[in-house]
């Protein structure tokens, strides 16, 4: 068990998640035998075990096993040793330090890889160890965690391995980091947490357990019950009891700001408190609209998390497409339900920021294709040249071309052929045109092979050739295309490579 070991230490992490440095890496020194068996009888069985499958391995391993003290220092001094052993010869050897029992062991486990990491050296035998110890790792494993002479980089790959070897029991005693130390570490904690509440139901029983004892606590701070909220919606199965713990603390106008964000995300996540995440939008919505950032954020989580249908009802009923904010414009642009006129197009296009370009865009032919020409010249400008009132943002470029390819029909496949062959618009835009053409003209696939082949548009010739790993029709036009392509283009050649593999799955070019 880690229990006291792993709550005196956690409680000297908040809230900078580190402890003062342990010792370099443990100096093994060689007591006097007690019973005869010296180091250098060590370094022989050791030889015996690399090299023998039979009776004497056995005895040779046994003998070892009854000496672990001399067997380390031994198995330690032959990894290192030039030549370095062979794979099979380190995985022999890797098995007897694994086998060497008593805490000691583990410790000069977890110390040797501290010293790794500190100067900089392979870790990747001491991680290898220190698994195949499982739960008795964990004690060892929690101070090189606080540890801040390690980077932070380290101290997660640390925190990856404690999470994962600490016992089923111990797991709750886990969730007192919550909340402390960089927002980096708080990741790795919530990311390596999610992972293990996957592998068993009762890990992520243990897991909720113990996050639900923290949310408990009398005087839990903000942040550290924000970051609850959030781990425990992700990470385990939804009970009656947390749905209204979230509901309670985003229907609260005096709880943190903080919390009721993380609450508004874990009923989003889970699918819960529509009702109550309606009204708390109506709430915020007087003054989100007035400017206030706060009831901004609030209003606009709260509209993402409700399912589709509502969220579209409630940006239709607040009239978030008129919004001067360009979070809530946006937003209203996604979800309302618009006119099948396109009549609302001009009007989004003169907003001054291109998000809420970019999702009106995103909205037409969404459901059928279809546009006509009126529409289809008018995503044809947006698309093309600034100097011919092309958007300035490339983004909202190419959000115009990919509407272009949902309108589909010839004059859209024209002004998609068009954006290709004008060296005054973007590379990126001139590439989706491209993949647009491939995706939704019949005759696109062939166009961009025939494109390609010609090497009219080198600059886009990358471009071509993946975009023609995802043709809908495998064409000898593309085949051929692709295959000379990798043969002649050496800059291309890997990405032409990649895309016939995908298209011609076990074919070769050769003839």
């Amino acid at each position: 068990m880690i229990a006291s070991s792993a709550l005196i230490l956690l409680s000297s992490l908040a809230p900078s998640f580190g402890v003062a440095a342990p010792a370099d890496a443990v100096s093994v020194e060689a007591p006097q035998p007690t019973d005869g068996y010296t180091d250098e009888q060590a370094v022989a069985d050791i030889e015996v075990v690399l090299v023998d499958r039979g009776k004497a391995y056995l005895e040779a391993r046994a003998r070892l096993e009854e000496h672990p003290e001399a067997a380390a220092r031994g198995v330690l001094a032959r990894l290192e040793a030039v030549p370095a052993p062979g794979p099979d010869q380190r995985d022999r050897l890797l098995n007897v330090l694994a086998s060497l029992e008593g805490a000691d062991h583990v410790e000069m486990f977890a110390a040797q890889l501290r010293a790794a990491m500190i100067h900089k050296r392979p870790t990747a035998l001491w991680f290898q160890l220190l698994r195949r110890q499982g739960e008795a790792a964990a004690a060892a494993l929690i101070p090189l965690v606080g540890d801040r002479e390690l980077s932070n980089a380290q101290r997660g790959e640390l925190l990856d391995l404690l999470v994962e070897l600490t016992a089923r029991e111990a797991l709750g005693e886990l969730m007192a980091m919550v909340g402390q130390g960089s927002a980096e570490l708080q990741d790795r904690l919530r990311r390596a947490v999610i992972r293990r509440a996957r592998l068993l139901p009762e890990d992520s029983q243990a897991l909720a357990a113990g996050i639900d004892a923290g949310l408990d606590e009398p005087e839990v701070g903000e942040a550290r019950l924000a970051q609850l909220l959030i781990l425990r919606a992700a990470c385990c199965a939804v009970d009656e009891a947390f749905g209204a713990r979230l509901e309670g603390f985003a229907a609260d106008a005096a709880a943190p700001f903080q919390v009721r964000v993380a609450a508004i995300d874990g009923l989003g996540r889970l699918g819960l408190g529509a009702d109550v995440l309606a009204s708390l939008a109506r709430e915020q919505a007087g003054e989100a609209l007035a400017g206030s950032q706060a009831a901004e954020v609030l209003l606009s989580l709260a509209v993402e998390a409700l399912p589709g249908e509502r969220a579209g009802e409630l940006a239709a009923e607040l009239e978030l497409i008129d919004a001067d904010a360009p979070r809530l414009a946006a937003i209203g642009y996604r979800h309302a339900a618009l006119a099948a006129d396109l009549s609302w197009l001009e009007p989004s296009q003169v907003h001054a920021w291109p998000e809420v370009r970019m999702a009106a865009l995103d909205r037409v032919a969404e459901a059928q294709a279809g546009c006509d020409r009126t529409v289809t010249r008018r995503l044809a400008e947006i698309a093309g040249p600034v100097s011919e009132r092309g958007d300035e943002d490339v983004r909202v470029g190419r959000a115009a071309v990919s509407a272009l390819g949902r309108c589909g029909g010839p004059e859209a496949v024209a002004a998609l052929r068009e954006l290709i062959e004008d060296g005054g618009v973007d590379l990126s835009q001139r590439a989706e045109a491209g993949r647009q053409l491939i995706a939704h003209d019949p005759e696109g696939p062939d166009f961009v092979a025939e494109l390609l082949l010609s090497g009219a548009y080198p600059d886009l010739d990358r471009s071509f050739a993946d975009a023609l790993g995802k043709s809908p029709a495998a064409t000898p036009q593309i085949r051929e295309a692709l295959c000379r392509t990798a043969e002649a283009n050496p800059m291309v050649a890997s990405t032409a490579h990649d895309s016939f593999t995908a298209l011609f799955p076990g074919e070769s070019c050769e003839p």
